[in-house]
């Protein structure tokens, strides 16, 4: 692996950039918490509440609340949004149906199993407080709203989830990555419906973009453009590092099973046990099918195989980031 990528610790306290504040979620912003954004402008809106629930409680008796933004499905984004009963949530309108009932977050997690399913739905509603959302209005890239000196500008930023945002606000030269969150992890594509390419893609993209200042939903959560540029290379290497290590290990046969049993992406057992080996085996089996498509892996009796490499093509970020194979 290359050189670790080591993000500064959040802010112990909440940031203001103007009329946006930064608010740190608890444990440093790691799940089942996550950073959130409060915008003052002619309205109170909030971003992604799952930060600090007594923070979050005393905004909601203090102030009218009337939108909350989502960048997406994910139970450690919406964690609080209950609070805010009486405002209107934004969501991606390619995620809809994960906001409606549990059965359309069980199909974009690819939760595929009973087991499964009952663990996720005692967790998603003891600790998420999880309901049917009634009052959605679905968000599109492009979309432009508006409050006082405060534009909110979406960004399609899709890998991670599919309708998964980022959101700039022009203004104040700040780009919300959500969780592209450059954490030393490196990316998280582990759903059914995440996509590792398209992953890659955003992160080229977003590369492109320039703000003075980059915040994320989870650690470090603030970056000024030297760094978020640094935290998106090492984004890329690590999709690239882990595709290698993968090629490595299959310089012998290997199931599905045994590869997970690996852990070439997370690197070490976690608990709950079922649930990580489903997000590991999900993201190997993305990786496996990239490279049976550009590297001729492929299958026999015996399970995975490498096969030929077709034109040895590298994978390096400085020449060739999985994003271009």
């Amino acid at each position: 692996m290359g050189a670790a990528f080591l993000p500064a610790p959040p802010p112990e306290s909440p940031l203001s950039f103007g009329p946006i504040s930064f608010l740190p979620g608890n444990k440093g912003g790691r799940y089942p918490y996550c950073h959130s954004l409060i915008l003052s402008g002619e309205e109170t809106w909030v971003v992604d509440p799952a930060s600090d629930k007594h923070v979050l409680s005393r905004l909601a008796q203090a102030k009218k609340v009337t939108r909350s933004f989502l960048s997406h499905f994910h139970e450690d984004h919406l964690k609080y949004a209950y609070l805010f009963g009486q405002a209107t949530l934004y969501v991606p309108k390619q995620e809809i149906e994960a906001f409606t009932s549990l059965e359309g977050m069980f199909a974009l997690i690819g939760a595929d199993t009973t087991v499964f399913q009952e663990y996720l739905r005692q967790t998603l509603v003891r600790d998420f407080h999880f309901r049917p959302f009634s009052n959605l209005v679905p968000f599109q890239p492009g979309d432009r709203f508006a409050t006082g000196e405060i534009v909110l500008e979406v960004m399609a930023a899709p890998g991670h989830t599919p309708g998964h945002s980022c959101f700039a606000f022009p203004e104040q030269e700040i780009i919300f990555l959500a969780d592209v969150d450059l954490t030393p992890f490196g990316p998280w594509y582990g759903d059914a419906a995440s996509d590792l390419e398209v992953y890659a893609d955003t992160l080229v993209a977003l590369k492109k973009t320039r703000a003075r200042t980059y915040l994320t939903a989870h650690v470090q959560g603030v970056f000024t453009w030297e760094e978020a540029q640094a935290g998106l290379d090492y984004f890329l290497r690590v999709l690239n590092e882990r595709e290698e290590l993968i090629v490595e290990l299959l310089g012998e046969p290997h199931t599905l099973e045994a590869l997970v049993a690996r852990r070439p992406i997370y690197r070490r057992p976690r608990e709950p046990a079922f649930v990580y080996d489903h997000m590991e085996g999900r993201m190997l089996k993305k990786h496996l099918d990239r490279l049976q498509r550009a590297r001729g892996v492929g299958r026999d009796r015996g399970g995975v195989r490498q096969g030929v490499i077709r034109g040895s093509l590298p994978i390096t970020v400085a020449q060739r980031p999985l994003a271009h194979l």
